[in-house]
């Protein structure tokens, strides 16, 4: 397997999200536009002037309607469309930065042409962090992500009913959410069976009361409300119960981090009662960090198992 470093991984905040309607409209007219069509995009379509095959993404597209107080690039995405004009299955990233911080930059071009080079198109999507919304708005914000790049899946070489989750630390958690608990999804108007698989590298959040009751983490506090009352609902492991058969996941977790094996092994446990497929994949010299922005690196081990992963069900 790769070597990953022990230390952090930094990244600058990446350029200045520009919705593709920002380059045409302004101001109200924005706003209007984005609300008569529900966040489409332009009549052309998103992927207009994107050959099949070309090694570019589409930049910025608004998958919803700006909000008062929060940015616009908080509701945007950059797209890969699929590498041929037959529709691919759609991996949609889901950045982490314990829920307050990070950006749609870390779904790397090179975790998009590990994917496009395997059959798949790939979108990296921003989300309301918490000084914009609680996680639940995060999660409202993915599902409608996902009901964008399924209405737009003709025109940018898209299967819109294979479509994979992947997240990486917070950013697993809330995929893990909505691939999980089915009101997100249907609140979107996005069919739970268009989630297809989830791809899980070394999540946080995955039982948010074990992790309180055994660390005593104030972030999760902050991040999730005071009240223990709540926190079962945004624990992806509350979700994984029997009544409808869970989406199959592979989660990737770092050897020797404190929190992640464990909860990852408990959300397994909860799928696997309830009929799902799952792995568990323990990464051996990597970071967590290392885990996310090596995934598509030659060689590198969890993207492998991840391809291999999907391959036998997606078909």
């Amino acid at each position: 397997m790769r070597t990953g470093t022990n230390g952090v991984i930094l990244h600058g905040a990446g350029r200045t999200a520009q919705p593709w309607a920002a380059r045409t409209l302004g101001g109200a007219a924005l706003a209007l536009a984005l609300a008569v069509s529900g966040g489409a995009a332009q009549a052309a379509g998103a992927c207009a002037g994107i050959a099949p095959g070309e090694d570019r993404p589409v930049p910025d597209l608004a998958y919803a309607a700006p909000e008062p107080g929060v940015p616009a690039s908080a509701h945007s995405l950059d797209l890969w469309p699929g590498a041929t004009p037959l529709p691919a299955p759609l991996v949609v990233f889901v950045h982490g930065g314990t829920w307050m911080h990070g950006g749609k930059y870390a779904g790397t071009p090179q975790q998009a042409r590990a994917f496009r080079s395997a059959g798949y198109a790939y979108a990296t999507v921003n989300y309301r962090l918490l000084r914009h919304g609680p996680p639940q708005a995060a999660a409202r914000d993915i599902a409608e992500a996902v009901a964008f790049l399924r209405r737009e899946a003709r025109g940018c070489g898209i299967d819109p009913d294979r479509i994979l989750l992947m997240g990486h630390s917070a950013g697993a958690h809330l995929a893990a959410l909505v691939a999980l608990d089915e009101s997100y999804l249907a609140a979107a108007g996005v069919p739970p069976e268009a989630i297809r698989a989830a791809v899980l590298l070394d999540a946080y959040g995955l039982d948010i009361a074990r992790h309180v009751r055994e660390t005593g983490d104030p972030v999760y506090a902050r991040v999730f409300g005071p009240d223990p009352a709540g926190w079962g609902g945004m624990s992806p492991v509350s979700h994984a119960a029997p009544g409808r058969r869970p989406p199959p996941m592979i989660l990737h977790v770092v050897a020797g981090n404190p929190e992640t094996p464990g909860q990852a092994e408990a959300l397994a446990g909860a799928l696997r009662a309830a009929g799902g497929e799952v792995e568990v994949h323990v990464a051996e010299g990597e970071s967590h960090n290392s885990l996310n922005y090596g995934f598509g690196a030659p060689g590198d081990a969890a993207t492998r198992l991840t391809l291999d992963f999907l391959s036998t069900r997606l078909r």
